[in-house]
């Protein structure tokens, strides 16, 4: 078992690849909208098969709509997200895992991997803030401006309101990044802190790595079976808490059924949906990275 940094990551190919990925789960998700669509439309009333009509035709746009737009809005994200952790790396440290032969992801370490992930997301958060004050700003004035000519006398209230916004959104961009560094690093480490009671137990991540030259590393597939145990189980834990909490509530007002059906449906819920979603991210990223390139990154 070796201790392995992630120093950085290959901006670009992590960005298409992130991209593709999140754009196919947009189609498929809209394409569950267009035969959730589809029922609707065929069980409304003779009178309303125009109404259905249109909501099948918006459903229709959305096949090419969503996946393009979460394509271009990923771009931007992850392009985002792969220059911040590079940038940190060097002063805060990367991703820390422990690996068995560069295949099996027994552990990683909590502290510094929590670390680095939940600095990458304030930065982001931060990042969005600086782009949303100015929009802030437009609606702000357009709404001032259209309630000035609508009731002159307005304008003190108006004027008030404009500066509350403006400490708002002080106190937004100051604020929240930080709110999103610690609730990030809390829920980061828990989940890395359950990986690595319950990795030995189950089953670890397996990566297929090789060497790409130039000092990095390519992975080149992903085990989609262990992945999705491994991720259904740490979000069975979680919803068995989240289960547990709900239960002892519900149990003190007297409603026992419906707290031991909540603490089943989250627990047994939370193991299917993540075993879906990673299992199938997994396969989508072994069918796509040898036709538009793997992830590459720096391992020490």
């Amino acid at each position: 078992m070796e201790l392995k940094e992630i120093k950085s990551v290959r901006v670009v190919p992590y960005t298409i690849m992130n991209s593709s990925i999140g754009a196919i789960w947009a189609f498929i998700f809209a394409l569950l909208i267009l035969i959730f669509a589809g029922a609707i439309s065929s069980a409304l009333p003779v009178e309303l098969r125009s109404l259905g009509g249109i909501i099948t035709g918006i459903s229709v746009v959305g096949l090419v709509v969503l996946p393009v737009g979460v394509f271009l809005l990923s771009i931007v994200e992850s392009f985002l997200r792969a220059y911040i952790y590079n940038g940190l790396t060097p002063r805060l440290g990367g991703i820390k895992l422990a690996l068995t032969g560069m295949e099996k992801v027994e552990s990683f370490d909590i502290v510094s991997t929590s670390l680095i992930l939940s600095a990458v997301a304030a930065l982001l958060n931060l990042i969005y803030q600086l782009l949303a004050a100015p929009l802030q700003w437009i609606f702000f004035n357009t709404v001032a401006n259209i309630a000035k000519t609508v009731e002159p006398s307005a304008v003190s209230s108006m004027a008030a309101v404009g500066s509350a916004t403006a400490l708002g959104t002080v106190i937004n961009i100051v604020l929240t990044p930080v709110m999103t560094f610690i609730a990030s690093f809390v829920i980061i480490a828990i989940g890395l802190l359950l990986y690595n009671f319950l990795a030995p137990r189950i089953t670890p991540i397996k990566l297929k790595l090789s060497d790409f030259g130039e000092g990095l590393v390519s992975i080149d597939g992903i085990e989609a079976i262990p992945l999705g145990l491994i991720t259904g189980s740490i979000a069975a834990v979680l919803g068995l808490i989240v289960g547990l909490i709900a239960l002892i509530i519900l149990a003190i007002a007297g409603e026992y059924t419906a707290g031991i059906l909540i603490l089943v449906a989250l627990t047994v819920g939370a193991f299917i949906w993540a075993f879906i979603a990673y299992a199938v991210t997994a396969l989508f990223y072994n069918v796509l990275a040898p036709r538009i390139g793997a992830v590459q990154i720096r391992l020490e």
